[in-house]
């Protein structure tokens, strides 16, 4: 087995610390984690944390930045919202750290200026939904922003606790992934005219 190799240079080192960080963050939850484990997954130097993010907060944001960056590079700017929510749903699927350490840090009592501090996807997705609401295709008996706190409840919502809510419901004798894919379908047809 070849043996594995050290990060070199600042952006080499950074981006691994980042990666060893969501692992660990997403597996264990940011409390449980410390800076000499992420520095040992990452196989670098702990003070080289300290250099580059200044504290385990510092690199717990620029982590939670940077798997959100990844989601919203992932899901595009698609023109059509179902395509979009659609889209969205499947790639947080895929991108288990980004929610698991989103899902982490709220439940060791953080409030949501310190997961992320600027929602550009959620903005987008707010001004999308209120310019179909204005072309008349969806309803406008719930203002734009519930039904985009709708959604963001329903799909996360849907990923950290599927395993509870589908065996609950009777849901869980077909693949997770095709019993979400319609109730996707199904949420979204709330909305419709």
């Amino acid at each position: 087995m070849p043996k594995q190799t050290r990060p070199h240079g600042k952006e080499e080192v950074k981006k691994a610390i980042i990666q060893s960080a969501a692992t660990l963050f997403s597996e264990k939850g940011v409390d449980a984690v410390s800076l000499r484990m992420i520095a040992d997954h990452a196989g670098v130097n702990h003070g080289l944390i300290h250099r580059h993010f200044g504290s385990k907060e510092m690199l717990r944001r620029e982590t939670q930045e940077k798997l959100s960056a990844d989601v919203r590079s992932e899901i595009g700017e698609p023109d059509d919202l179902v395509e979009i929510l659609f889209r969205a749903l499947k790639v947080i699927r895929e991108h288990d750290k980004f929610w698991r350490v989103m899902a982490r840090t709220l439940l060791d009592d953080r409030d949501h200026g310190e997961i992320q501090r600027e929602f550009p996807f959620v903005k987008k997705l707010v001004e999308r939904v209120a310019g179909e609401q204005k072309a008349d295709r969806i309803t406008t008996a719930v203002d734009a922003n519930s039904i985009v706190a709708s959604f963001l409840a329903y799909g996360l919502g849907m990923m950290v606790f599927k395993g509870y809510i589908l065996p609950a419901v009777d849901l869980d004798k077909d693949s997770p992934d095709d019993v979400i894919e319609k109730l996707n379908l199904q949420l979204l047809s709330l909305f419709a005219k």
